[in-house]
Order: structure tokens, then sequence, then C-alpha cells
């Protein structure tokens, strides 16, 4: 079966700061897999129902994501998230 709403999900995952890797860890799918719901927006429903159980409670999400987050994923968002800045204060 087919959730046709993946786009939505993953835009909504995005906004509460997940990124497609942390997408992915919950999903237990590859990043790409990610990128293409994202672009598609199809994706099997069991699979993006891990992602929808997630972000029912987003706190709690966010929190589990960063405790396992490695030194380079954390380093990785910082690097991103300051070129995000400089693009647009520029």
């Amino acid at each position: 079966m087919i959730n046709e709403s993946a786009k939505q999900i993953v835009e909504q995952a995005e906004q509460r700061g997940l990124s497609h890797k942390d997408i992915a860890k919950i999903c237990q799918v590859s990043i790409g897999t990610v990128s293409r719901w994202k672009t598609v927006g199809k994706a099997r429903a069991k699979v993006i129902a891990a992602l929808e159980a997630e972000l029912s409670q987003p706190e709690k999400a966010k929190d589990k994501l960063l405790r396992d987050a490695t030194l380079e994923d954390l380093a990785e968002r910082a690097r991103v998230g300051f070129l995000f800045k400089q693009t647009f204060i520029c």
C-alpha cells in the first residue's frame, strides 16, 4: 500500500529540525529514499508510519536523535546551519 502524503510528512519532519539522515534512520531506509519521497511524494505506508509515529511525539524524537548523534553528525548540522545563515545574510 502506497502513502501519497509522504512528501508532506517529510516536510513536517524537516520543519521540526530533522535532517534526511535522521528521517532515514527512523524509517530504516537510505537517505536517497527519503529524498525520493520528498520529490515523488510516495512511500510504503508501513515504512513512513515510523516517521509519523515519531512526529506525533516531536520532543521525544528530537531528544533521542540528539542523544544518538555522533560528533560528526552534530558538526555537519552546525556547518549546514552556518552556511544557510551566510546565504541569507550576505
